[in-house]
């Protein structure tokens, strides 16, 4: 699942240096809030942000990013802010299906942010509650998102699993091929070269001993089978006749 992220920066914001120069992971919070919204919760911080804003809000209808993540926010002390850490606010209800909608939203955006970055998902370094960074610098008091999550049946330790479980999903499909050839024989590889091309030089395969289909062509996007049988792939384009003369004529029609 990919949500989408509505821009809606809050004018004026200062525009601070990481230590860094980029964010080293993200906080994750809760607003404390019951019954708040994106919307609500970033026009109150529009004037209020001398004290303190974050990066995003999330509540079970968006992800709002209100700062920009080049640069730090205030929200979680002096040393967490300025490492720095992308920040990231759960809006909080009581409702346990808006939770869920809003909660696999939440999870999804601290996988991403970690994931454009390559951060890889470590509790307490690259993932951090609020309540992880007041313990271990205590420039702050709070201990969000802890309690919210509880009072739906959450721990700490799920949201970290499936964090976890987010970031192998946009790892396993940034994996995955848009585009594959796949040849019926070695011998197919005149005109699967011509389609490759005409597919930014896309990866080409051929089938193996058995006839059947490499493991890496089969998990593509879209299969392109020049010569031999269907392989029944979901996106699959068949270039094949009964002959090497009806291929040929197969592979110059979808050339063009």
């Amino acid at each position: 699942m990919i949500y989408p992220i509505i821009m809606n920066l809050i004018p004026g914001l200062p525009k601070e240096a990481y230590d860094t120069g980029h964010y080293v992971g993200v906080v994750a919070h809760a607003t404390a809030n019951n019954g708040d919204s994106a919307d609500g919760e970033r026009n109150y911080e529009s004037t209020t942000w001398q004290n303190a804003f974050v990066h995003f809000f999330v509540d079970d209808q968006k992800i709002e990013q209100v700062a920009d993540t080049a640069y730090l926010c205030y929200g979680a002390g002096h040393t967490a802010n300025h490492m720095g850490y992308a920040q990231v606010e759960l809006c909080q209800t009581t409702d346990a299906a808006k939770f869920l909608k809003a909660y696999a939203m939440y999870t999804w955006l601290l996988a991403k942010l970690l994931y454009n970055r390559k951060l890889l998902v470590v509790d307490g370094v690259t993932l951090m509650s609020h309540a992880q960074v007041s313990a271990k610098w205590k420039e702050s008091n709070h201990t969000d998102p802890i309690d919210y999550l509880a009072s739906h049946g959450k721990t700490w330790a799920n949201l970290v699993a499936d964090v976890t479980g987010q970031y192998n999903a946009m790892q396993e499909e940034d994996s995955v091929l848009n585009v594959a050839v796949l040849l019926f024989t070695k011998d197919d590889y005149w005109a699967g070269a011509d389609v490759a091309a005409k597919n930014g030089n896309c990866a080409i395969f051929v089938r193996l001993a058995d006839h059947s289909v490499p493991v890496d062509a089969a998990k593509a996007k879209q299969l392109i089978v020049v010569g031999g049988p269907t392989t029944k792939h979901p996106n699959e384009v068949l270039l094949t006749g009964n002959d090497k003369y009806g291929t040929a004529a197969a592979v110059a029609k979808y050339l063009g």
